[in-house]
């Protein structure tokens, strides 16, 4: 059982001695870190908290340090990477962009809330304005008063990470739709195969708001998903194209192709807009059925929405 002891953050110099003495160039941005805590644990990368209110982030931790072993075999590596949970009156201060309590990474960071997320919130807030049958499947899960952080910190946080094993190699995906295909595809399969307690907490809620159909979606294509991607789409539209990659994941993991995550990761690595050309959309189905999975390029091909 690891231990939880707070301490104050330690300075950017120590941090580069650290790393150096390692043998490693750090990737990680360090400004978000100023002000938070660092937590003593039994894990590899480092955890910073804003305040000392830490008993509901142990499963968080331990589940993240899982996927981490996960992710490092698949991809051969041993990633480096911060963890940080920031308050929502904090957030501001701490992460890159809003809204307060969603997961985030980037830049070696994954960001997470220590507080109840503002979207979490707000859907319970609607949740809870539904009629007793619309909530009936998510209440066995996540509890009589539907704690939906239970997936949108304890599960996406998994998301956010694998975000990372591409991003320490480049941030410029061919297709923004691709990474995130990726980090749900690489998700779904740690939970699958290493987490499988928490599958319900992972398919009940994408599962509910696929059973919703599309009334909150006005934009639906993919070149709207690339042209407007987080901050010009509503959180609603937004994850309604997350549920709709989501069930795209789950079939491509559950066909059982054991090396498709190691070639996606390997195609968002090698066709980068910072090392290559964008290719158009017959060019991208084309190198994804050669170099990844024609149930990849599929996806463009048949999306359902022109």
């Amino acid at each position: 059982m690891y231990k939880l002891r707070a301490r104050h953050s330690i300075t950017f110099l120590s941090f580069f001695l650290i790393i150096s003495s390692r043998g490693q160039e750090s990737w990680i941005d360090t400004s978000p870190h100023s002000g938070l805590n660092e937590l003593r644990t039994d894990f590899s990368f480092k955890t910073l908290v804003s305040n000392n209110s830490v008993k509901s982030i142990t499963g968080t931790l331990k589940r993240l340090n899982e996927a981490k072993q996960y992710f490092d075999e698949i991809f051969n590596t041993d990633l480096d990477f911060a963890v940080l949970f920031v308050e929502n009156e904090k957030w501001g201060k701490h992460a890159y962009f809003p809204p307060p309590g969603l997961p985030q990474a980037i830049h070696g960071n994954v960001i997470l809330g220590l507080d109840k997320s503002v979207l979490s919130i707000t859907v319970e807030e609607t949740i809870d304005r539904l009629p007793e049958q619309h909530q009936a499947m998510l209440k066995p899960v996540y509890g009589d008063d539907i704690n939906l952080d239970l997936f949108y910190r304890d599960i996406l946080s998994i998301h956010e990470l694998a975000h990372l094993y591409h991003f320490k190699e480049g941030t410029k995906p061919q297709r923004k739709w691709l990474q995130e295909l990726f980090a749900t595809m690489s998700m779904y399969s740690f939970v699958k195969e290493k987490s499988k307690n928490a599958y319900n907490l992972m398919n009940t809620y994408p599962e509910f708001v696929l059973n919703s159909g599309n009334r909150m979606a006005e934009h639906k294509t993919l070149k709207d998903f690339e042209e407007k991607y987080v901050q010009n789409l509503s959180p609603q539209n937004y994850e309604w194209f997350q549920m709709q990659f989501y069930q795209h994941a789950r079939s491509i993991i559950d066909s059982g192709d054991r090396h498709i995550l190691e070639r996606l990761h390997n195609f968002l690595i090698n066709t980068d807009l910072d090392r290559t050309a964008r290719l158009s959309d017959e060019e991208l189905s084309l190198r994804l059925k050669k170099e990844v999975s024609t149930s990849v390029s599929d996806i463009l091909d048949t999306w359902m929405y022109r």
